[in-house]
């Protein structure tokens, strides 16, 4: 007789491997998901900070970087002068439902960047966490940016 293909017993046996393999590597997945999360919000981080810079060069005038909870909006003092309000540089940046992340720091971290590209602020430090993995970003008095 040929026997052409898998019976159902090999083909059972594949699956259950298949199965086990994928369970015993769900946990470090997860786990590096966290890491990785935590590290892409820094990473935007740093760089929504430089983008408030080069605009603080570009335009002169003085832009703010500010953290309320989770959020984080760029914005500047009005082109016009005795203009009423603030410019919003960019979009805002929601990290929690971006990335998933926590983002905890001082309360209300603003971080203030003169028309020169000089940070005007004290220094301030940013945490963001998942699932029990941290990274933080610090920023000092002058504009320094410290991963």
């Amino acid at each position: 007789m040929n026997k052409r293909g898998f019976t159902m017993v090999e083909a059972l046996i594949t699956v259950v491997v298949a199965g086990l393999l994928g369970l015993l590597s769900f946990p470090t997945l997860a786990s590096s998901v966290g890491r990785h999360s935590a590290w892409n919000a820094r990473a935007v981080a740093i760089g929504m900070y430089s983008r408030a810079r080069a605009s603080a060069l570009e335009s002169g005038r003085a832009t703010i970087l500010s953290w309320t909870g989770d959020v984080a909006v760029i914005t500047a003092t009005p082109r016009i002068a005795g203009g009423v309000g603030v410019d919003t540089i960019g979009q805002p940046a929601n990290f929690r439902t971006l990335y998933g992340v926590r983002v905890t720091g001082a309360s209300g971290t603003v971080l203030t960047i003169d028309p020169r590209g000089l940070g005007t602020s004290a220094s301030n430090t940013i945490f963001f966490t998942r699932d029990g993995f941290r990274d933080s970003v610090m920023v000092t008095g002058y504009g320094r940016v410290v991963k």
